[in-house]
Order: structure tokens, then C-alpha cells, then sequence
């Protein structure tokens, strides 16, 4: 089993809200062989996913891959295939942070060829998450496609 990683900053957001929409399209896709996980580069330990994530992923029929928040460490990262990061300074910190991610670590939107952040939606109004995820699915979509 491959294990594809999401990252954000605090794992409250971002990372689960991709990491959950990935496992559904990837499910629609008929794309086995990959377990998905999410962690956070500053994830503050006994925190949970945001509300307005789950009320998104509740509204699709999904549920969080997980109610607590996890720290991007070490063994994560060894234990990846792929990491996938939101912004261009979170793939900067990573590498430098853990040599291991090297040479798997891109971000997102890169999928499309896109030089540009996701955007964090924390501690704004829903609707700033549902955008948030309306601009990860495309980059999820084709990454199912890519790893077929």
C-alpha cells in the first residue's frame, strides 16, 4: 500500500479537507493501492478538525479521516510516497525540515502546473471553506487520474 500525505499548518483545515475529498474521488475513479493521511506542520497537540470542515465533508457525505490533529514528523514522512503541501513556503519548510522529503514533496496546485497557494480559510465564514474546496478539486481530481 502506497501512502499519499497532505500537509497544512495546523491540520485543522486544509490538509484534512484535501485528504477526505481525495479519498472520494479516488474512490469514483476506481483508484486503488493508496492510503491517504494528514498532518499538520504546527499542529497543536489535543486540537481538533475545524467545524466548518466537517460541516463541508458532512454535506458531501464524507467524514474526516480523523477528529484530532497529527504533527508532521519523521516517521510520516518516511513512511510517504507522495506529500502534497498547500503553499510554496509549507514545501520550502518541509524539505528543509526533514531531508527525507526531498525528492516527494510538491504542492498542490502544482498538479496543474499552477504556481499558487490554497488559500487558509481558518476563522472565516463558511463560505471561505467552501471555496477553499472548490479550489483543491480540480488538483485532486487529476492527481487521481496521474496515479491510475
Amino acid at each position: 500500500m502506497l501512502t499519499l500525505l497532505f500537509v497544512c499548518s495546523s491540520n485543522r483545515t486544509r490538509s484534512p479537507l484535501a485528504a477526505a475529498l481525495f479519498n472520494q474521488f479516488a474512490k469514483e475513479g476506481g483508484l486503488s493501492g493508496w492510503q491517504v493521511d494528514s498532518a499538520g506542520l504546527h499542529a497543536q497537540h489535543g486540537a481538533a478538525i475545524a467545524e466548518p470542515v466537517r460541516t463541508i465533508l458532512g454535506e458531501r457525505g464524507l467524514e474526516p479521516l480523523r477528529v484530532g490533529v497529527q504533527e508532521l514528523n519523521a516517521k510520516l514522512v518516511k513512511s510517504a510516497e507522495l506529500i502534497l503541501c498547500m503553499t510554496r513556503d509549507q514545501e520550502r519548510e518541509i524539505k528543509k525540515k526533514f531531508v527525507a522529503a526531498r525528492n516527494k514533496t510538491k504542492t498542490l496546485m502544482s498538479i496543474l502546473r499552477e504556481e499558487k497557494d490554497v488559500f487558509d480559510p481558518n476563522k472565516q465564514d463558511i463560505e471561505r471553506y467552501r471555496a477553499c474546496a472548490q479550489m483543491m478539486e480540480p488538483a485532486l481530481r487529476a492527481l487521481v487520474e496521474r496515479l491510475k
